[in-house]
């Protein structure tokens, strides 16, 4: 190969790639606007944002991938808590999820509730390309892989409010020969609707967890035996 053919090869690389990078740097803004629904970027998810940094709640949640590990990621929170569940939490966290790591109550006024339930909605309808991953089922024990089911129910932090087997909370009944006590049928819908059974309730809602979650949860519940 001589310096020439060296030389042109450089410059027309170069070039190559920088039209490839142009190219998909347009493409990805191109779709910014519709993959995060911008139409729907209003005031209140504005305030709802100030919110949100105000109480520097990134120094403990991630959110579209920033932020600390220590409590869950809420990039999609609002695809399985309803408004009306995250209202009664951040009102008064340690009532509705009594787990032993605790987030502080930070005494919101209902109007900043509001707005940090319209950010976060906000932030749920946005196309991440699945992220964040659903979590890869843990063993149990050695050589023993953990049901589906029971992998979902700790993803969902169960445990926070039931007791299986003597482990977990105590606000809500133990579960351990839950399977025994009632049918799979009222399981479900237990799960879809606590207040159908309960109008006092404070158990969240899991109607939208994915349908395949919801399943293999109640098999793993119903199988308690």
């Amino acid at each position: 190969m001589t310096k020439a053919q060296a030389k042109a090869i450089f410059v027309w690389g170069t070039v190559l790639s920088a039209v490839i990078l142009l190219a998909l740097t347009y493409n990805s803004l191109s779709q910014i606007p519709q993959r995060t629904h911008a139409d729907r970027l209003d005031a209140q998810v504005a305030t709802g944002k100030w919110v949100w940094q105000k109480h520097n709640c990134n120094d403990c949640h991630t959110i579209l991938g920033i932020g600390g590990y220590y409590a869950p990621d809420l990039t999609k929170v609002m695809s399985y808590r309803d408004a009306d569940w995250m209202r009664r939490f951040l009102n008064d966290p340690g009532a509705v999820w009594p787990a032993s790591r605790k987030m502080p109550n930070l005494h919101l006024k209902d109007q900043e509730i509001t707005d940090l339930i319209a950010f976060l909605s906000w932030v749920n309808g946005i196309d991440t390309n699945n992220w964040p991953p659903k979590p890869m089922a843990a063993t149990a024990s050695a050589g023993t892989v953990e049901k589906p089911g029971e992998a979902v129910y700790r993803a969902q932090g169960c445990s926070a409010c039931h007791s299986i087997g003597g482990v977990g909370g105590h606000v809500g009944p133990d579960l351990t020969k839950v399977g025994s006590r009632r049918d799979r049928e009222w399981i479900e819908e237990q799960l879809k609707d606590p207040k159908s059974h309960n109008p006092n309730s404070i158990m969240p809602s899991f109607a939208k967890l994915p349908e395949k979650d919801r399943e293999d949860l109640v098999d793993y519940l119903s199988g308690l035996r």
